[in-house]
């Protein structure tokens, strides 16, 4: 979405007032998310207090009901949510979705990781997630996200896109990292579809499985560490009512190749999170389909530029995802062991 269709700051301070009651004095724009479909601010009401405020398009109400069931329920790692006038925790102008959370004071944990004491918290925050009984929402709408694509678009219709992209060269012609990547983009597809088979092949020879309340992507880029050490849980837009392998899937193999998970972190989280049948076949699957929506994603951020993460920036993202420590390189390397 083009910067001139986004609401302005002062757009949404009225919507704040109206939908939420909040009275904000100061809003300052928070940096370095992925998703061109979202804006967030750190505002300050009358009272000095912090909030976080989210402008989206895509469809995040059900993780929002699911994160505000867990903050209701007094889960410590999951911000207090407002509510509008009819209880729910998001309001809707047109095409945009806004919501408003508790800022959490704290580090990122992507910065420099967890230790060994945040990692049990962080275990038993997320199997705390998990335990939540499933949502019967306040109306009709939304119903349980149970597909494990984040996503809405289909997968064969993005790869059409990209070939679409890659055919007709509608980049500036001083993008050279668009003209880099268009010219990988055979090999980079055949991966993909590699990939693609092997989800298929796992997916035909699945078990059944319980479902459970997921956050949907609870890498550590999601996670905020209070002063205190205790993790806290962002960004419920993933949400999902699935199996629990879809979550432990990044905590099995990883997604942050800047921060691979290492056996000692691993064996931390499990103590928090306490005991577990993982169905490792289902790991793998999602971790296939999560490493082509990676790579996809990241191709065409690249390709169709819109968003404000620089293309080198990009480039070094899909690198990253490619390698050894990374999500699609982890998989290949688990899919020759199968």
């Amino acid at each position: 979405m083009a910067d001139h269709t986004r609401p302005s700051a002062e757009t949404i301070q009225g919507w704040l007032k109206t939908d939420f009651g909040l009275t904000s004095g100061e809003m300052v724009a928070a940096t370095g998310g992925y998703d061109r479909e979202a804006t967030v601010w750190c505002a300050t009401d009358d009272a000095g207090d912090l909030w976080t405020v989210k402008r989206t398009r895509r469809d995040n109400r059900y993780g929002l009901l699911l994160a505000l069931a867990l903050a209701n329920a007094g889960v410590k790692g999951v911000p207090e949510q407002l509510t509008t006038a009819e209880g729910i925790p998001w309001s809707e102008h047109e095409t945009d979705r806004l919501s408003v959370s508790r800022w959490v004071d704290g580090r990122e944990a992507a910065e420099r990781g967890l230790d060994e004491a945040e990692w049990t918290r962080f275990g038993s925050l997320l199997r705390r997630v998990h335990e939540e009984p499933r949502l019967r929402p306040p109306r009709p709408d939304p119903r349980p996200r149970r597909g494990i694509r984040r996503a809405g678009e289909r997968i064969r219709h993005r790869l059409a896109r990209v070939d679409a992209l890659v055919a007709d060269g509608g980049w500036p012609a001083e993008n050279a990292d668009a003209v880099r990547i268009a010219a990988d983009w055979a090999q980079l597809r055949e991966r993909i579809g590699a990939f693609r088979t092997a989800a298929a092949r796992l997916k035909a020879a699945k078990s059944p499985t319980v479902r459970v309340s997921c956050h949907g992507d609870p890498h550590l880029g999601n996670v905020i560490v209070d002063r205190c050490g205790q993790p806290w849980l962002i960004d419920f837009d993933d949400a999902v009512h699935a199996p629990r392998e879809v979550d432990l899937m990044l905590i099995e193999l990883g997604v942050l190749f800047t921060l691979p998970v290492s056996e000692g972190e691993r064996a931390a989280f499990h103590s928090g999170y306490g005991p577990v049948d993982l169905d490792q076949d289902r790991l793998l699957r999602f971790g296939c389909v999560r490493a082509v929506e990676d790579l996809l994603d990241t191709v065409i951020a690249i390709l169709a530029p819109g968003g404000t993460v620089p293309s080198s920036d990009l480039v070094a993202m899909l690198a990253g995802i490619l390698s050894a420590q990374g999500l699609a390189g982890l998989v290949a390397a688990r899919l020759t062991e199968v």
